[in-house]
């Protein structure tokens, strides 16, 4: 299970994102801890109706379970519109997402 408290968002958010699309930006750095730490950021000015804020943080929740064990604190902003929800967009960019995570995590910090 991915952690989502005390993630310090400030630190994670300096780093450069390591990647980007229409939907979200997504930032990474590694951690001390054993497990991986999510936050997710999606804006009221962005996605107005909460029930489809929660359905959106359930649906990123789940598609990167895989990454629990991966030692590192990851930020998902989304810079997307209040477009209606399309389950299939949003599944092919998180797991283009969670690629380059896994990617970023073997390259450079040797995992």
């Amino acid at each position: 299970m991915l952690l989502s408290a005390k993630i310090d968002f400030g630190r994670v958010l300096k780093s450069k994102p390591i990647n980007k699309d229409h939907l979200f930006k997504v930032y990474a750095i590694q951690s001390s801890l054993k497990k991986a730490r999510l936050g997710i950021s999606l804006p009221k000015d962005k996605i107005k109706k909460a029930t489809n804020r929660n359905k959106l943080k359930r649906t990123i929740r789940n598609s990167l379970e895989d990454l629990s064990t991966l030692s590192a604190d990851i930020v998902f902003v989304y810079i997307g519109n209040d477009e209606p929800y399309d389950a299939k967009i949003v599944k092919e960019s998180l797991e283009h997402h969670k690629n380059k995570i896994l990617e970023t995590a073997e390259i450079n910090w040797k995992t």
